[in-house]
């Protein structure tokens, strides 16, 4: 089902079906948010205590890195003595602002008066350059919902009270339009005998030597259209038919007499010989049926409405002996979580760089959103990786490598010298 955009009247907007044009950006209302956020305090937050890997689980999740890179087996992994463990954490810090754009584009379609008339159901707003507009000029006075937080989505619509009927520029209300591929003459080269008439496709030189005639296809291009690459004949009788120089037919018309040697099943079967045909562009017509007003004259002007759901994401990892992107692979635990309209920056964690992360990123989002978006909420979040980092000793070698997530992944940064599967 096509969305529906409901105004502050409640009145439906339906979806646009012209072409796609450039959107203008619509900066959102100004808002004293920004002043109201330095004056609040945050309240009732609390933070959850990471949970420690005990020696078990250090050992299953040794176990299955070892199967998988095939550095150890089962009876090795047992050996194996723990010399020291260093128990740590690795914090991740996550800012997601759900911010709505909207921009305006023009938009028109064919439309008659009737159509017009039927749809609004007001003949005084059938004349030319009337609008059904009901007040709502700004696009930010229409509510619009997001089918999903936090999930990026564009939705298009008419703006209610845009619809305007105008008379068509194109052909000045006229419904048709000059064919420029055969200059309004409504003929052109025919295309199968290349505008000599004859169905070989070469002209014959009983015709175009003749001294009455004495023309070769395609001599005098001055007569015709340039591109047709054929010079042709238009009587001023309406009862003729137009030809082409070097032709049978223009032999027949300046001798009164049928070329020698020359019969009927020589002649072209699509031309009869004339080497022009109708143009396939406007049938013969000289004018074609406009394309922008579809032949009414008058075509429908109206303003669409993009409304551009996205994220604006930003995160933050303390520091840590794990490389960064392995640490991705894994899940932390969330200790702090939080949705609002606008979430204020951390100000009392017990870790001092995710408060200062958390007052960049949250001054950032605001900067941005400034003039050209507006922010619907923003959530923010903290998640603790547990860490353990395990020297151990097998036999004669020693070693380290770490246990970190709620996952228990393990993390071995330098090989074994040699297999010892056991």
């Amino acid at each position: 089902m096509d969305p529906i955009l409901e105004g502050p009247s409640g009145e439906p907007a339906t979806s646009p079906t012209s072409g796609t044009p450039a959107f203008n950006l619509v900066p959102p209302p100004n808002a004293d948010i920004y002043k109201k956020l330095e004056e609040e305090v945050p309240k009732g937050r609390k933070f959850d205590e990471v949970t420690q890997i005990t020696d078990i689980e250090l050992r299953n999740a040794l176990l299955v890195e070892a199967k998988r890179r095939k550095y150890w087996g089962t009876k090795a992994v047992n050996k194996m003595v723990f010399e020291q463990i260093e128990h740590s954490a690795c914090y991740h810090y996550v800012l997601d602002s759900f911010t709505e754009t909207r921009s305006t584009a023009e938009g028109t379609e064919a439309y008659t008066i009737g159509q017009f008339v039927e749809t609004h159901g007001d003949p005084l707003m059938a004349h030319f350059g009337a609008s059904t507009s009901g007040g709502y000029a700004n696009p930010w006075d229409y509510e619009v919902v997001p089918e999903e937080s936090f999930k990026v989505q564009t939705k298009v619509f008419e703006l209610p009270g845009s619809s305007r009927l105008n008379p068509c520029h194109v052909c000045n209300a006229e419904g048709v339009s000059h064919c420029f591929h055969c200059r309004g003459f409504g003929t052109d080269k025919c295309g199968y005998c290349r505008g000599t008439g004859m169905k070989a496709g070469v002209a014959h030189p009983a015709v175009y030597t003749h001294p009455m005639v004495g023309t070769f296809p395609h001599a005098d291009t001055t007569r015709g259209y340039p591109g047709s690459s054929v010079a042709m004949m238009r009587p001023s009788l309406g009862n003729r038919q137009a030809y082409a120089v070097g032709t049978p037919v223009h032999f027949m018309v300046k001798a009164g007499l049928p070329p020698p040697g020359i019969g009927n099943y020589d002649l072209c079967l699509f031309c009869q010989g004339r080497g022009v045909r109708e143009c396939h562009h406007c049938r013969g017509n000289g004018k074609k049926t406009c394309s922008v007003c579809g032949g009414h004259g008058s075509v429908r002007s109206f303003t669409k409405l993009k409304v551009f759901f996205t994220i604006e994401h930003s995160e933050y990892f303390t520091k840590c002996e794990i490389p960064e992107h392995i640490l991705r692979s894994g899940q932390g635990d969330v200790i702090f979580e939080e949705t609002q309209p606008y979430v204020l920056p951390l100000k009392k964690f017990t870790i001092g760089e995710i408060n200062d992360a958390s007052r960049k990123y949250c001054a950032q989002h605001l900067q941005k959103s400034l003039g050209s978006c507006r922010v619907i909420k923003q959530r923010h979040y903290v998640s603790a990786f547990a860490v353990a980092k395990v020297y151990y000793k097998l036999e004669s070698r020693t070693g380290v490598f770490y246990v970190f997530g709620n996952q228990r992944l393990c993390f071995i940064p330098k090989a074994p010298s040699k297999c010892a599967i056991m």
